[in-house]
């Protein structure tokens, strides 16, 4: 019982401590334990670990974890790639041997194809590269328009020395520039781009699969363990939550390559299927890991009423909109947006490729009335949600071109 309890507590520390390192940064966990916790992981402990170390140690203890530490933390090194395929490999060696024979035969052909996917995709999303070249280039500056308002046409990547294509980042892991970057992603050993993105969906999906489906056959089994060790009537004369906890720990104890894996999968499945109820909302409101939160950061700037919104039309000095696509992107917007602390007054300037203003001079202006304030974020046009499906065919690489202008 101590033993099974001490493994059901370690699965869920590291499932937790997981949760809350790869999703803690997100914008839907601002203000939340999760990111409370976040920081403490990050910001808090390691700042502690500073300040002891130069008090008692001086410095002595930082100086050989940033000389050991340096590749686990900088470098872009397979040792997650190899725990992750180390822990799926390990478990199914557990627990196939000993399940299959123990199968329904409707579970023949389903079990391997489920078992196999996720290496396939997981292939798939490693050797998928969506890295911004001089050959490639030229394309990706006409894969997507500038919006103005996340990217802006003009800016050069100091590292790459090629103009910034709309939508992509510079990764630091990588070292290079990313086509419609999502996140760099330390399972994969890899950045989730604009050509791996539907392998890394389809990889959620999977695992979310494998380990849904993996937890009901291993409940199934377990179940038929329970019925061999105590009879139904007697079951059903077993009531309370400590003995049906302790009834289970005994089942799980007798059978431990089923038991063990099948916990393992239980405690981690909501982990997987959190990644893709994420990223599924991702996909239906147009933007990615990268843009949520430059979209966060316009959010608060709205709240605090620094968002001030025009049309392009009836500012003299706005820029055109931008689109080096052969044929027009499906949404186009007129809006202008600048950010201030104040409405834009008359003798104002545009600063070009920001959503900043400055002025001419210090003499007191009135309001510009052409300007007004954005009350909610749903005043702001997203020029790249294109609806549900076409956003999915759009992270499939699929075109979705069509003339349909906001």
């Amino acid at each position: 019982m101590t033993s099974l309890r001490t493994i059901a507590l370690v699965i869920l520390a590291i499932s937790t401590f997981t949760f809350i390192a790869l999703f803690g940064r997100l914008p839907a966990f601002r203000k939340t334990p999760i990111a409370f916790f976040y920081r403490v992981v990050w910001v808090y402990f390691p700042n502690s670990v500073v300040y002891v170390d130069s008090r008692l140690l001086g410095g002595r203890l930082i100086r050989v974890w940033n000389q050991s530490g340096k590749y686990i933390l900088y470098e872009n090194h397979p040792l997650v790639l190899l725990f992750f395929i180390g822990l799926l490999a390990g478990g199914e060696v557990v627990f196939l041997p000993a399940a299959w024979p123990r199968f329904a035969s409707l579970h023949y052909p389903w079990v391997p194809l489920v078992v196999f996917m996720p290496y396939f995709l997981l292939y798939k999303c490693v050797t998928t590269s969506s890295n911004i070249t001089t050959e490639n280039h030229h394309m990706e500056i006409k894969r997507y328009p500038y919006d103005q308002v996340l990217f802006h046409a003009g800016y050069r990547c100091s590292t790459c020395n090629l103009h910034k294509p709309a939508r992509s980042k510079h990764c630091k892991f990588c070292k290079t520039c990313i086509s419609r970057q999502d996140h760099h992603c330390v399972w994969l050993m890899n950045c989730v781009g604009a050509n791996n993105y539907i392998y890394f969906l389809a990889l959620l999906l999977s695992l979310s699969v494998l380990l849904i489906y993996g937890t009901c056959l291993g409940y199934s089994l377990l179940r038929q363990t329970l019925q061999e060790m105590i009879p139904v009537h007697i079951q059903a004369e077993m009531q309370g939550w400590i003995m049906y906890f302790n009834i289970w720990a005994i089942v799980i104890q007798s059978d431990p390559r089923i038991g063990t894996v099948t916990l393992l999968m239980f405690m981690t499945a909501p982990l997987a299927m959190a990644f893709l109820v994420y990223h599924s909302y991702l996909v239906w409101a147009g933007m990615t890991t990268n843009e949520s939160a430059k979209w966060s950061d316009w959010k608060e700037d709205v709240e605090d009423g620094f968002v001030f919104k025009s049309n392009r039309g009836k500012i003299q000095d706005a820029q055109p909109f931008i689109d080096f696509n052969d044929r027009p992107w499906p949404v186009q917007s007129d809006q202008l947006l600048v950010t201030d602390d104040e409405p834009p007054l008359d003798g104002y300037i545009l600063v070009p490729g920001t959503n900043r203003i400055e002025y001419r001079s210090d003499t007191d202006m009135p309001i510009d009335p052409r300007w007004h304030p954005v009350q909610s974020m749903k005043d702001i046009d997203n020029i790249y949600d294109l609806g549900f499906w076409n956003n999915l065919k759009d992270s499939a690489g699929i075109s979705v071109r069509r003339k349909n202008c906001k």
